[in-house]
């Protein structure tokens, strides 16, 4: 019951809701949604930007802000040395860095560079995910606290699930490929506080097939969950045991994008060539398979997505890996429009003070208005020559951007 306190204060913004917004995957609630402050609405990669970071190698995970402190992950070009970044707030300037050695051959695709996870951090320590590398804590000043050797997970696509911070535990998803594991580790010492196989998500790992989602953390009124799409289904399981509280079927067999969780509704995305659905929210005591009694509709259109969406007002909003960004209605699945953003785009959505922001892979950030159609608001590229595919951080009035060469800051007031 005390893990189950610590939780509840953590996905309600109880525990560190002065702290920072963005202190882990899609900031401190996981769902890209930013609490509150204004802003930057417009730049390029010569208006507004406060410093730029040189980066040693490309990579898709995305930065993390604790007061004075970015932090980003980013391993070497072939993958030997896992590191861990942190930059100086205000300059730009590397604080320090370190890196854990892994020389075991780890497949993974050209487009999905080594340490894809993003960091976080519970304002003591930093938490990062590595698959086969295996998980760690450092401290602030980058002291390594405790490592762990998880297995080997092995996918021809690598892996890009993040840690999730759940009050003493810190959350890791292992997969895909012939072994999914869902851990929880003590955050304070590494030591396992409960494990579970999911056999039923594993495959070759050659195959198309497997998930690459990070677990999304949601009070459903006494009951902690945590959601995690898995081939064929989207599958919720207590934060404090592991054990598996309730199903939907309806999935296709690679999921990429988080769940989003809105009004009285949860909806859920294939990856490649598969079906979204949408279910009415459970209670907290209803469990088992749902398929029959909480699914109302299921969209067999077939899509590529990667990037993860939020819902506004009855709406998510979502782009394809292709770059047609989609609006829908969460209660019928119906799509009400569609917009070409004329590139591919990997990275999520996220909605500030009504507007929302995405960036493609030519690193311009569209900045637009939820609503009836698209009304784009700003439109902000940076150098052509970097590409990326992280999502934007965002806190206290600023705007971190990670590219495959750099870290940027970007602010149009002085802080």
């Amino acid at each position: 019951m005390k893990r189950l306190s610590l939780c509840f204060l953590l996905i309600t913004g109880g525990s560190f809701a002065t702290a920072g917004e963005w202190t882990e995957w899609r900031g401190r609630g996981g769902d890209g949604i930013v609490a509150q402050g204004a802003y930057p609405i417009e730049w390029s990669a010569a208006e507004n930007i406060l410093w730029k970071a040189a980066l040693p190698a490309p990579g898709n995970s995305s930065p993390i802000v604790f007061g004075d402190r970015i932090f980003v992950t980013c391993a070497n070009d072939d993958g030997t040395e896992r590191g861990l970044y942190c930059f100086d707030r205000a300059s730009g300037n590397l604080r320090w860095s370190h890196s854990l050695p892994h020389e075991t051959p780890d497949p993974t695709h050209a487009t999905n560079p080594w340490c894809a996870p993003s960091p976080a951090t519970d304002g003591e320590r930093l938490f990062v995910w590595n698959g086969s590398a295996g998980a760690a804590a450092y401290d602030f000043e980058g002291k390594l606290l405790w490592q762990r050797d998880l297995g080997t997970f092995a996918h021809q696509w690598g892996h890009a699930s993040s840690p999730r911070l759940c009050g003493d535990s810190v959350i890791v998803f292992g997969g895909p490929g012939p072994r999914v594991v869902l851990t929880a580790l003590d955050k304070r010492n590494g030591a396992t506080l409960w494990e579970r196989e999911l056999s039923e998500a594993a495959g070759p790992p050659d195959e198309l097939r497997g998930s690459f989602v990070t677990p999304f953390l949601w009070q459903n009124g006494s009951r902690s969950e945590l959601l995690v799409p898995l081939p064929e289904y989207l599958a919720s399981f207590d934060p404090n045991s592991g054990e598996e509280l309730w199903r939907c079927r309806g999935l296709g067999s690679l999921t990429y994008t988080d769940p989003i969780v809105a009004d009285d509704m949860i909806i859920a995305f294939s990856g490649f060539k598969g079906p979204a659905f949408g279910m009415r929210q459970p209670t907290a005591t209803e469990m088992g398979d749902l398929t029959e009694t909480h699914r109302i509709w299921l969209n067999e259109t077939v899509e590529q997505r990667v990037g993860s969406g939020v819902a506004i007002d009855g709406r998510y909003y979502l782009a394809g890996r292709k770059g047609q960004l989609k609006c829908g209605d969460i209660r019928t699945g119906e799509i009400l429009w569609t917009h070409d953003m004329g590139e591919q785009c990997w990275s999520a959505v996220a909605y500030s003070q009504g507007l929302l922001y995405l960036t493609d892979q030519s690193s311009v950030t569209r900045i637009f208005k939820p609503g009836d159609q698209y009304e784009e608001v700003a439109r902000n590229a940076m150098n052509a020559k970097e590409r990326g595919n992280a999502s934007i951080a965002f806190d206290n009035g600023q705007l971190f951007l990670r590219t495959h060469q750099a870290l940027y800051a970007i602010s149009d007031r002085e802080w």
